[in-house]
């Protein structure tokens, strides 16, 4: 939940949804999730249909602030199973 600065690197934690929790948007939006481990609302990039990400099979897109911070948010998304099937790596930005 930290804010992002300006010059550093951004990374992303992908995720793919329960089939019937799935979000999708023609053109990709921003939307807040919220997460019932840690009782917050944390944002996530909804990829585009037929964007690259879309195609890859990714459902949804946290931004986070480093590998560190990754991990954290990869924790917390193992608890949300009625929600989140897979976590996949952190990749930069």
């Amino acid at each position: 939940m930290k804010k992002f600065k300006s010059g550093k690197p951004i990374y992303g934690l992908n995720v793919k949804f329960v089939e019937e929790k799935k979000i999708s948007d023609p053109d990709g939006r921003i939307v807040h999730i919220h997460l019932e481990s840690r009782n917050t609302s944390v944002p996530m990039l909804v990829p585009g249909i037929d964007s690259e990400a879309d195609k890859k099979g990714i459902d949804g897109i946290f931004p986070i602030c480093s590998e560190k911070c990754g991990e954290k948010m990869r924790d917390a998304l193992s608890k949300e199973i009625g929600t989140i099937q897979a976590v996949n790596n952190t990749i930069q930005l």
